[in-house]
């Protein structure tokens, strides 16, 4: 039997797309995008805001309160937002009259009703929507839960509503309160 050959490293060679050991792993392709630090969605490159949370790109977690209190609802079409001051009380609709500071942003809105819903910030901090008593044609979401016409539901920093099927905006900026309600 004879001896194999003595080899050194120098005599590997690629076979197939395996390479010595020691070489450098090939390159990955590059990323698809990354994680949204807030609500680990994938926001894909190039994109400046996190399709699922609105979240700023690579901006890191919001801030849970806005300076003075200022309940802002976000809205994904647009990137408009209406702010609620503390006391405050914005409705939502496509009604010029009914709704005057949100129906600007709500006019091209067809599945928005023209007296959709209000948004109430006390002045303790808490928000609450109602959908109107009537009804809206389309209904009302609160991260995906209907809401029955007339009666309140409490909205936490970070809730997605939905005004029918297409129009949604995001809360930001709800004071946190007591566990106890």
């Amino acid at each position: 039997m004879t001896e194999p050959p003595d080899w050194d490293d120098e005599d590997w060679q690629p076979v197939g797309g395996v390479t010595r050991p020691d070489s450098p792993p090939p390159a990955q392709p590059p990323p698809l995008g990354e994680r949204c630090p807030r609500c680990a969605t994938v926001v894909p490159a190039g994109t400046a805001t996190c399709p699922a949370c609105l979240a700023p790109s690579g901006a890191g977690p919001r801030p849970r309160r806005l300076a003075g209190g200022v309940l802002r609802l976000v809205f994904r079409a647009g990137g408009g937002h209406l702010d609620v001051p503390r006391g405050g009380e914005v409705r939502l609709g496509r009604s010029g009259a009914w709704a005057p500071e949100a129906s600007a942003l709500l006019a091209d809105e067809e599945t928005v009703s023209a007296r959709h819903a209000t948004v109430v910030h006390t002045a303790e901090g808490a928000a609450w929507v109602t959908e109107v008593a009537r009804g809206a044609t389309n209904g009302t979401r609160v991260n995906d839960q209907v809401l029955v016409p007339g009666r309140p539901v409490r909205l936490r920093d970070g809730d997605r509503i939905e005004l029918g099927p297409r129009a949604c905006f995001e809360v930001r900026g709800v004071a946190r309160e007591p566990a106890a309600d």
